[in-house]
């Protein structure tokens, strides 16, 4: 809810350019009209805690921040961070009342009720009562060039914080009024003050100076310094303010609100004042003004600050954004009735044509268009194509028919002409003179004299829905349609397809390049190279922007410009030709739309629906005006700024990530969100991250700032980003986050360390076992030799033997049969059988038979 008396804060400009340092970046164009700025808006549903901005600052990294009754909110082009009750515990209220950035990097936010909070390194410090404050809301911020903080409150005076501590000033001693609406710091050290009575001043000690015209609704509400060095004053109710000789001197310029709520000068010098009733720029004293109805988005201006990159940001209903862009966008502003413009043609040492949905024919000429042609003469009917002809007449094509202005009068030509009573989409002057004009359902008629002679399927053409005609070098006429290329030579149709190979067979638009290269825009299908008979076709797949293609342009930097309904994009040549040459797969468009100066992204496609001029610039047809974009003066060639890493996530909690983080062993779900500072053209910025330790190379990340990880393993790793803008180099440069994910005890090295001694410990005691076993086997196994060499020691000796019986003696005394005593001390066995003496002695007999047996056999 808006409190009724709120007061309002300015950031000086002086202050941001010392906090920033170095050379500005940029600036918003001082002779530009304010109206052909490029505006952009966030409001709650992009993302802000609430829609009423009460103060903006940024800090050195870049971001922007903002001051709502909802909370703190930091911005980076892209998305917004809130900061309140619930997420902040330094927060005691989501209301911010006012914010400031001090030099030494430090944002100090004023919150309602009387605290004040100080964020640095990523920390909040909270300062109240027990500090020394009072319990006062804080309406108001500055630093002097001593380095010390004022801090302004609503009812209880001035603070100065200095060395740590806080000093009172009320009006007892001296302080114009204890209400503070505004501060700001001077060159000389002192501090002016702006308080409902009037303007005060410290320097060492306190000044009043008071409205010459004393009023109670004259609040001093809002100061700034311009770059001389002169104070100027803003009133809440008497308009605006000069210091002059000690005395406020009304400066008199005519303001459309007189009630000022943020006051601020550029580095151009222009000074922007916000009031109930828009923005104004005041200049050389004259006044120009942006508003809800000029596409500001807002009335109501409560705060209103440069960007270190020289886009203003303006805080009200919602956030705004004024800036230089590469797209010029020329409309209502500049007299055109209707903005919806669908074809745009060159008026031969005059201008432009413009032709509009609306009926409208106008000429464009030193930045403001003059209608020529309105309902009275067109009845409403949509402008589709325009053509001046060599002899000065205006051929104007529409939905109604054709109409031609010659010297001011109007002649128009139909049926009874001849001409098909069909929507004319295109008209073509060809090398003889002669007048082709291409219909929606009609085919291709040729004026003859007064009359029109008609072409169309039955004479070859692949359909008689046309939309572009081209002449080329050697006479051939290209014929853009609805179920093809047409080529139309000496009096016949070559025709060409999707099934030969162009991109599709809805044809929009052609170009012929300064080598001969005919270029085919397709709706739906992409973008069509024809050369010598070869067709190469390009589409999204290959990294075009889109595969609408309204208009085709030529710089003179060797790139294409093209048209399309989510805005305008431009591919190098060389890139294009690459492709065809087989050298690479794809190419790199850049894109332009909203951020870049477009009111609206969707372009039209009338015929022409783009032209190129003689000085360069190259001029589309918009749903929201006129764009210019000049290619040799494109703000889209500076390089990307770093990278940040700005939070990680640990299974879905928000972690401290500045020295890195070191995680428990487990699979974890890892987020990182990343960004790069740009406010200029942020959403241009593209990226790549890479887990360096788990990624094989670089994820391309498109302009997604957020990425995830599961199943990374235990191990340490280094989380990085780059950035590069649309057509620029990468910026390896910007911060790395450390990773290391533990590993569980059975993982760890020391357990490898520990297990694997333990196994070699066990391997060598059981092989000192198994070793010990076979020495003491081998130790066995020697006693028994040695045993037995014993005995066959005892065995080679002197044995007795019985003369008559032939017993052995054993070394104990006593005989034992031979074959016992042998069997005892060796490893001999023994079996019994007799010899033949023995047979013939014992057993004669039986020997005379085995005698006989062995003589007959």
């Amino acid at each position: 809810m808006t409190c009724p008396r709120r007061a309002v804060r300015v950031l000086p400009a002086l202050a941001a350019l010392l906090l920033l340092g170095g050379s500005p970046a940029g600036a918003l164009e001082a002779s530009k009209p304010v109206s052909q700025f490029s505006v952009a808006a966030w409001q709650i549903d992009a993302g802000l805690p609430h829609n009423l901005i009460q103060g903006i600052a940024q800090t050195p990294d870049g971001y922007l921040w903002l001051a709502t009754q909802e909370g703190l909110a930091r911005f980076d082009g892209v998305r917004f961070a809130v900061f309140d009750r619930r997420s902040t515990a330094a927060m005691s209220a989501n209301d911010v009342e006012t914010i400031y950035v001090t030099r030494d990097g430090s944002l100090w936010v004023g919150v309602y009720g009387g605290r004040l909070l100080r964020y640095q390194n990523g920390t909040f410090r909270s300062y109240s009562s027990r500090e020394g404050l009072a319990s006062a809301t804080i309406s108001a911020l500055a630093e002097d060039a001593h380095g010390d903080l004022w801090i302004g409150t609503d009812g209880d005076g001035l603070y100065r914080f200095h060395d740590g501590a806080f000093t009172r000033f009320t009006e007892k001693d001296g302080l114009i009024d204890d209400s503070i609406r505004c501060l700001i710091g001077d060159r000389e050290g002192g501090v002016w003050i702006g308080t409902p009575t009037g303007l005060g001043h410290h320097g060492g000690a306190f000044e009043s100076f008071v409205l010459p015209q004393r009023e109670r609704h004259s609040a001093v509400s809002a100061l700034t310094f311009d770059a001389t060095g002169r104070l100027w004053i803003g009133t809440d109710g008497d308009g605006l303010y000069r210091l002059a000789g000690g005395r406020l001197v009304s400066d008199r310029v005519a303001l459309h609100d007189n009630h000022i709520r943020a006051i601020l000068s550029d580095r151009q010098g222009s000074v922007w004042i916000g009031t109930d009733r828009g923005l104004h720029r005041v200049r050389d004293g004259r006044v120009e003004v942006l508003s809800r109805a000029e596409g500001l988005g807002t009335d109501t201006i409560r705060a209103v600050f440069e960007d270190r990159e020289g886009s203003l940001w303006v805080g009200g209903v919602g956030l705004v954004q004024i800036k230089d862009g590469t797209a010029i966008t020329y409309g209502r502003a500049q007299g055109l009735a209707d903005e919806d413009v669908y074809t745009v043609a060159p008026a031969p040492g005059q201008g432009l044509w413009v032709g509009t949905s609306g009926g409208e024919v106008a000429l464009f000429a030193r930045d403001r268009f003059t209608s020529v042609a309105g309902r009275a003469v067109l009845f409403g009917a949509t402008v589709l194509a325009l053509r001046e002809d060599r002899d000065g007449r205006l051929w104007v094509g529409t939905d109604h028919g054709l109409y031609c202005r010659t010297r001011g009068r109007w002649t128009t030509y139909g049926p009874r002409e001849g001409l098909p009573p069909h929507d004319v989409r295109s008209i073509l002057e060809d090398g003889e003179g002669r007048l082709w004009v291409g219909t929606d359902g009609g085919g291709l008629a040729r004026l003859e004299g007064r009359r029109f002679v008609t072409l169309t399927v039955a004479d070859g053409l692949p359909s008689d829905h046309l939309r572009a005609l081209l002449e080329d070098r050697d006479g051939t006429l290209w014929i853009a349609t609805y179920g093809g290329l047409a080529a139309l030579r000496d009096g016949h149709f070559t025709n060409y397809t999707a099934r030969d190979g162009l991109a599709h067979d809805l044809v929009r638009s052609l170009h012929l390049d300064a080598r001969g290269v005919l270029w085919v825009g397709t709706y739906g299908g992409g973008l069509s190279r024809v050369e010598a008979g070869r067709i190469t076709t390009y589409t999204t797949r290959q990294g075009l922007f889109d595969d609408v293609i309204f208009a085709i342009l030529e710089d003179g930097r060797r790139r294409l410009w093209m048209s399309c309904n989510k805005g305008i994009f431009s591919v190098s040549v060389a890139d294009l030709d690459d492709v065809a040459a087989g050298r690479r797969d794809s190419v790199r468009s850049v894109a332009y739309g909203r951020s870049d100066g477009m009111r609206s992204p969707e372009a039209n496609g009338g015929s022409p629906a783009g032209w190129r001029a003689d000085d360069g610039r190259l001029w589309f047809a918009t749903a929201a005006g006129l764009v210019a974009i000049d290619p040799g003066a494109d703000a889209r060639t500076r390089d990307a700024p770093p990278a940040i890493i700005e939070e990680a996530w640990v299974d879905g909690e928000r972690q401290d990530s500045a020295p890195g983080l070191d995680l428990p062993p487990g699979n974890h779900r890892l987020q990182f969100s990343y960004t790069a500072l740009s406010l200029l053209a942020p959403d241009h910025l593209r990226f790549s991250y890479s887990l360096e330790g788990f990624d094989a190379g670089w994820i391309d990340a498109g302009t997604r700032r957020q990425t995830s990880y599961t199943n990374v393993p235990a191990g340490r790793y280094r989380f990085r980003v780059r950035v590069r803008d649309e057509d620029g180099p990468w910026n390896e440069a910007g911060t790395a986050m450390p990773l290391r994910v533990g590993a569980h005890w059975y993982r760890t090295r020391a357990f490898f360390v520990i297990a694997g001694g333990t196994l070699l410990l066990a391997f060598a005691g059981v092989y000192r076992l198994r070793v010990q076993g076979l020495l003491a086997r081998e130790r066995e196994l020697d006693r028994r030799v040695q045993a037995a060499l014993a005995d066959v020691k005892v065995l080679s000796g002197l044995i007795p033997i019985c003369a008559s019986c032939k017993k052995i003696r054993d070394d104990r005394g006593y005989w034992n049969q031979l074959e016992q005593y042998i069997g005892e001390h060796s490893q001999a066995a023994f079996s019994h059988g007799i010899c033949p003496d023995c047979v013939n002695r014992l057993y004669p007999e039986v020997a005379g038979k085995v005698a006989r047996r062995t003589a007959d056999s």
